[in-house]
């Protein structure tokens, strides 16, 4: 039993340490965060058109010798608000998805009456997964802005890895609170390729009109709060309701497993 116990953890972790998607998109979002940063900033600072005809980057920001490295930060944790959620979604939700492909693995939990190990162990590394990932796309973006001020002789003093701490480990914990979210809704609904789309869109296109009708309401939305910690005036208040249905989903992910339940 205890080899049984020790088993599937390990199973579980070997297995989403190799997953070619969620590598995929981790480095897909990296790459994107550092080119969309490293445009942005190229642009803000009058190095680069903002395009015509082909992809257009706007910005409301303006680098010039008198910017600080908090506008250099601010436009890369732009980038990062905007992928993170997104990376964070498509983890959570493979990973509770995946659970009706997996008989091999199941069959192993139903033999040894652990299938709520089973998901307990998945919840704890969707978690790591998701915080790498919100790492990865901060770090990116930061780079790709540092990179972007580098070829502009009068900004190069400007970095963006003043104070980029809280960024990073505000990404991290942007991407644990929404892969939760997005893995125990997916598990608890079995309607995994719904909740993806559901969550996308919702994140995409509801939420921001959503936040426009309820005004300062709107800092209670899961995106924009758990945005909030990528700063360091970051609203805990409006963090904390999100975090607590999260876990309270993912308790009951593991809770309401049966240990005779079938693939399908």
């Amino acid at each position: 039993m205890i080899a049984s116990d020790v088993r599937i953890p390990l199973v579980e972790a070997r297995r989403w340490s190799g997953d070619g998607v969620l590598l995929a998109v981790v480095i897909g979002a990296g790459v994107l965060g550092a080119m969309l940063s490293a445009v942005a900033v190229l642009v803000a600072a009058g190095s680069a058109s903002g395009g015509s005809g082909g992809l257009q980057i706007q910005t409301d920001v303006q680098l010039t010798p008198a910017s600080g490295d908090a506008d250099l930060i601010g436009m890369a944790r732009s980038g990062v608000a905007m992928l993170v959620p997104l990376v964070a979604i498509i983890v959570g939700v493979r990973a509770a998805g995946s659970e009706m492909a997996s008989g091999a693995l199941l069959q192993i939990a139903v033999a040894a009456r652990r299938l709520r190990l089973v998901f307990l162990a998945r919840a704890v590394i969707v978690a790591v997964v998701a915080a790498l990932g919100g790492v990865v796309v901060a770090v990116s973006s930061l780079a790709g802005a540092q990179a972007g001020v580098a070829g502009s002789p009068d900004l190069a003093f400007l970095s963006a890895w003043s104070g980029a701490g809280t960024v990073i480990a505000g990404a991290a914990a942007q991407a644990v609170v929404l892969a939760l979210l997005a893995f125990s809704l997916a598990a608890l609904t079995r309607r995994w390729v719904l909740i993806l789309v559901a969550l996308l869109v919702y994140l995409v296109v509801l939420e921001p009109v959503i936040a426009g009708f309820l005004g300062d309401g709107g800092a209670w939305l899961p995106r924009r709060a758990t945005s909030s910690l990528l700063t360091s005036d970051a609203d805990l208040g409006s963090v904390l309701p999100v975090v607590v249905v999260a876990l309270g989903l993912s308790v009951a992910t593991v809770a309401w497993r049966r240990r005779d339940r079938t693939v399908r």
